[in-house]
């Protein structure tokens, strides 16, 4: 697919500071707070990770830190939605808490994380404002206790989960990730050593894990402790419905 650049279509992102005695580690714990919640949307809305890449930019004179998207993988019509996921996001959680499209927990945590950067008495960093059109959104620690209540109080019980397949790490405990086709939430799929070579068999594959399930206070799951799963036929390989008639007759 064509590489598209969003200069073509104008997206982008801002993430402003405002203060005048921003230590370096907050500075930098900021962007990257921020970057981490703008990489882990678009991932979620292109379906796979690495699709839309990032290019920064730091205008002249001021604390504001650009994020320009460039399509690798995808149109420009995904990096128009990742800008915008990530845009209205922002701006619904400061209202209210309520869970954005394509935003994960880790999306979330990032979310707080940049609130809660926020010390306007002393603290040197005394407001964070992220900019993508003509109203923008400042962050408050409203935000950061919205979120808190989306991913607050975890809740456990056995179940199964269904998706596809997306990804495997070893980072923080072996486990993969499953994406549900509907919600395009991705559950933590914790695994056993013996069953590794199994799970890289089932990559990008429809499966079913049963287990442990933590949910959040909402009732969405968020990650599974896995004790078997199976791998599913994709809908293109189901037999058709004359395929099912002649096995009844």
């Amino acid at each position: 697919m064509r590489k598209v650049k969003s200069r073509d279509s104008g997206d982008r992102l801002s993430l402003k500071l405002s203060g005048e005695r921003i230590t370096a580690e907050r500075f930098l714990k900021s962007v990257s707070s921020f970057f981490g919640l703008v990489a882990e949307v678009s991932d979620a809305v292109a379906g796979q990770k690495g699709a839309v890449q990032w290019i920064v930019s730091a205008h002249p004179g001021s604390v504001v830190v650009e994020f320009r998207p460039v399509a690798i993988k995808v149109g420009a019509d995904v990096v128009s939605t990742c800008v915008r996921s990530i845009r209205e996001g922002f701006s619904l959680l400061a209202g209210k808490p309520e869970r954005p499209r394509y935003w994960s927990d880790i999306a979330l945590k990032r979310a707080k994380e940049l609130a809660d950067a926020i010390e306007p008495t002393g603290g040197g960093l005394d407001a964070l404002r992220i900019e993508g059109d003509a109203k923008g959104t400042d962050l408050t620690r409203k935000m950061s206790e919205h979120v808190q209540t989306l991913i607050g109080v975890e809740l456990r019980a056995l179940g199964s989960i269904e998706g596809r397949l997306r990804t495997v790490s070893e980072g923080g405990g072996l486990h993969f990730v499953v994406q549900d086709a509907v919600t395009h939430n991705q559950v933590r799929c914790y695994i056993r050593e013996e069953d590794t070579e199994r799970i890289l068999g089932a990559f990008r594959k429809r499966v079913v894990v049963y287990g442990e399930i933590t949910y959040r206070q909402d009732r969405q799951p968020v990650s599974i402790r896995v004790e078997r799963f199976r791998v599913l036929r994709d809908k293109h390989e189901l037999p058709s419905a004359e395929e099912v008639r002649g096995i009844l007759a």
